[in-house]
Order: C-alpha cells, then sequence, then structure tokens
C-alpha cells in the first residue's frame, strides 16, 4: 500500500548540461500529472508523462525538470550588420570633410559602434540530453515511491487497527441478537397483552403478531453483509496493488449497514456500539483520502 504523498528527486550530467528532477505527490482522488520543463525539452513531455502513469495510479503528481546548460558547450552564431557598418563609416568621413578634421575611420572605431552585430545562442544538441533525462526522473521516480511506501505502511497500520475495532465491535452485535430479539418479542407481546385485554384475541395470531414485530427488528442480514464488507476490507489491507478507490467504496457499504442496523435496533447498547463503529469508519473514510 502507498500513500499519495511524497518527493523524489535525480540528476545527472549530459554534455551539454545539468538535468534536474523533482517529482511531488499531494492527495487527489484521480491521477493528474503536471509536468513543466524546459522548452527544449517539449517534444518529450509525453514520454515523461507515460513514465509517471506507468507507476502511480492516482493523486496529483508535479514534475519539474530544470536544465542547465554547461557554459563551455554554449553555442553562438555572431552576425554582422554590413550595411548599418558601410553607413556608419560613410557617415563619419563625410563629417570629417564637413569640418575639414584629420584622421580616418578604423576598425577599432567601427566596433564600438552600437548594434552592429547580432548574437544568437545556437540551438543545443539534446540528442545525448534524452537519456540521461529518463535516468533523473527514473531516480526521482524511486525516491518518490519509496516515501510514498513508507508513508503507507504508517497508514495501513492505523486503518487495520481501525477495521479490527469495526469488526470486534461486529462480534459483539452478533453475541448480543438473541438477547435483544428476545427482548424485543417479550415487550412486544406485553403491550399487545395490554391492548387486547378482554378482546379475546386468539393467542396464535397474538404470537403471531409478536413474530411480526420481532422479525422487523432482526438485523441479521446486515451482519452477515458487515462480516463480508469486513473481510474483504482485511484482504485489500493487506494488499500491494493499488486499493484506494475499492476501500473507498467498501468503507460505503460497510456505513450504510451499520446505519441500518442503528435504525432496526431497539436495543440501547447495539446502538451505542453502532455509535461507536461509525465514529471508526468515519475516520477510516479520512484515511482512504491519503493511499493511492
Amino acid at each position: 500500500m502507498r500513500s499519495m504523498t511524497g518527493f523524489g528527486a535525480g540528476a545527472g550530467d549530459a554534455p551539454t548540461a545539468r538535468i534536474a528532477v523533482e517529482v511531488r505527490g499531494v492527495n487527489q482522488r484521480h491521477l493528474d500529472v503536471r509536468i513543466a520543463l524546459p522548452r527544449e525539452y517539449a517534444a518529450w513531455e509525453s514520454d515523461l508523462r507515460d513514465r509517471v502513469r506507468a507507476q502511480v495510479a492516482r493523486g496529483r503528481v508535479d514534475v519539474t525538470v530544470t536544465r542547465v546548460p554547461v557554459a563551455g558547450r554554449r553555442r553562438y552564431q555572431v552576425t554582422v550588420r554590413d550595411e548599418l557598418a558601410a553607413r556608419y563609416v560613410e557617415a563619419a568621413r563625410a563629417l570629417g570633410r564637413r569640418l575639414r578634421l584629420p584622421g580616418s575611420v578604423s576598425l577599432v572605431d567601427v566596433l564600438r559602434l552600437p548594434e552592429l552585430f547580432d548574437v544568437v545562442e545556437r540551438p543545443p544538441d539534446l540528442a545525448g540530453e534524452l537519456p540521461v533525462l529518463r535516468a533523473a526522473l527514473a531516480r526521482a521516480l524511486t525516491g518518490f515511491t519509496r516515501e510514498r511506501e513508507r508513508e503507507g505502511r504508517h497508514v495501513r497500520g492505523d486503518m487495520t487497527r481501525r477495521a479490527g475495532v469495526v469488526g470486534r465491535i461486529v462480534r459483539r452485535i452478533r453475541a448480543r441478537l438473541p438477547i435483544v430479539q428476545r427482548d424485543v418479542a417479550r415487550r412486544a407481546q406485553e403491550r399487545l397483552a395490554r391492548l387486547t385485554a378482554g378482546a379475546g384475541i386468539d393467542p396464535a395470531r397474538l404470537a403471531q403478531e409478536v413474530a411480526a414485530v420481532a422479525d422487523r427488528g432482526d438485523v441479521t442480514e446486515e451482519l452477515v453483509r458487515l462480516e463480508s464488507h469486513l473481510a474483504a476490507l482485511a484482504t485489500a489491507l493487506r494488499g500491494t496493488a493499488p486499493a484506494g478507490k475499492r476501500i473507498e467504496f467498501l468503507l460505503q457499504e460497510i456505513l450504510r449497514e451499520l446505519n441500518t442496523t442503528g435504525a432496526k435496533s431497539a436495543d440501547a447498547q447495539t446502538s451505542g456500539w453502532v455509535l461507536e463503529a461509525k465514529g471508526e469508519v468515519e475516520k477510516l473514510r479520512e484515511q482512504v483520502q491519503n493511499i493511492e
């Protein structure tokens, strides 16, 4: 079992750049992978997303990629604006003749003039960076998974303990059920006897009515379903595959059966146990929001 929260980082050096990858995860019902990467790597976003999806089933995952070029490997293209330089020189010579000033225009003078050069950094050769990027992502995902598994073990321990509490409460309710049924039947019989005193009601018909009242309070079916859901929950908690959505469903069904049990029960002790079990289930529903 893994939680949805975690962090992992990885880095590597290509001949042209140092590449670093960070992976962060937070709780979210469905999988949402968000990738922030340099524009040079835009064509590889789909490849990175598929690699993350292969290891994560649920939650929001933010992947941040940074690229720091190696200074000595940066390539530039310098273009001279020949026409502009010629106009500068022509204007300088014309000014000298007009003002009758001695001297000539040298290369050093021309180089000092503004906006004579266009300097453009050439696109880097990225061929050697993709394997390094993939390896850095793999290391980040390994650390990310390790953190999620560590937290997942703690969450599983807490959820297993709480599920055990609910299971023990269900067993107490089942053990008390015959007592509750006898008590309900007795109270129903006494009430009907008072209401029908002197009316000459057939005892067999009276017994039938008492049995019908007692049956309406029978929670045997609910307990059977509760035991089944709790067994499935225990199996899911022991498993290693992502089971967050299944556990959410099971907890929803467990809560439904507990609500029905509480509504049908006319026994104060049973009602108190149901409230206690529902409290544990609510805590379990909070915890399942943290697991994959």
